[in-house]
């Protein structure tokens, strides 16, 4: 995660995002917060209590912001420079605490998640959803799309930023449409396979024809 974070620290205008799974998500977030790395997206959310915790484990742990993060020495702190200040302080409250609405009873909670004070982002999960409900191929069924939706415009109304995962920049004039401004294109494993795939099949044609 530090290295991650030296890397990110190369780039004036970069910032970075974890996604954290539901096991132990408050150890990895405050870790990976502490490397260097701003934003947290935790995964597998399904209650307002939920979602309470993710933002407790990100926020100071101070009378006024109310979180459980305490002082570390850690990296994004100067070590031991800054640790406790306010500067610490003002950069736990600066994470951005994305959640994940991927669940059934996650989209039944859907208002109460939101009305969380410290819910910065929320992106809806086709697939788990699809497998909440005991269907597959999430992104191409018509009732997943209609939840999407239905989250997407529920997060807006309430003043929680909605970010939409695409990939390709065609498929974000859908989001777009709807009032999206924040995207996540493309993961390591689709981009890799996308190109073995292309340019496998055109090496083929290649050594077939000579």
């Amino acid at each position: 995660l530090e290295n991650i974070g030296r890397a990110v620290d190369l780039f004036e205008n970069l910032s970075s995002m974890i996604k954290v799974d539901q096991e132990l998500r408050a150890y990895v977030a405050q870790r990976a917060i502490g490397s260097g790395i701003q934003n947290v997206l935790f995964a597998d959310i399904r209650t307002a209590e939920d979602a309470e915790e993710c933002v407790s484990a990100v926020r100071a742990d101070t009378p006024q912001t109310g979180g459980r993060h305490g002082s570390a020495d850690r990296r994004f702190a100067s070590l031991i420079l800054e640790a406790g200040s306010p500067a610490y302080v003002q950069a736990l409250e600066d994470v951005v605490v994305a959640l994940m609405i991927e669940k059934d009873l996650a989209v039944k909670n859907l208002e109460d998640i939101l009305a969380v004070n410290g819910v910065d982002m929320v992106n809806f999960g086709p697939n788990d959803y699809a497998m909440s409900i005991g269907k597959s191929d999430g992104h191409n069924d018509p009732e997943v799309k209609k939840v999407e939706e239905y989250v997407i415009r529920t997060a807006l109304e309430m003043g929680v930023t909605p970010r939409a995962e695409v990939s390709t920049p065609d498929q974000a004039k859908r989001y777009a449409d709807m009032g999206v401004r924040h995207f996540s294109i493309g993961t390591d494993l689709q981009i890799l396979y996308d190109w073995w795939r292309d340019n496998g099949a055109a090496l083929r044609e290649v050594i077939s024809g000579a």
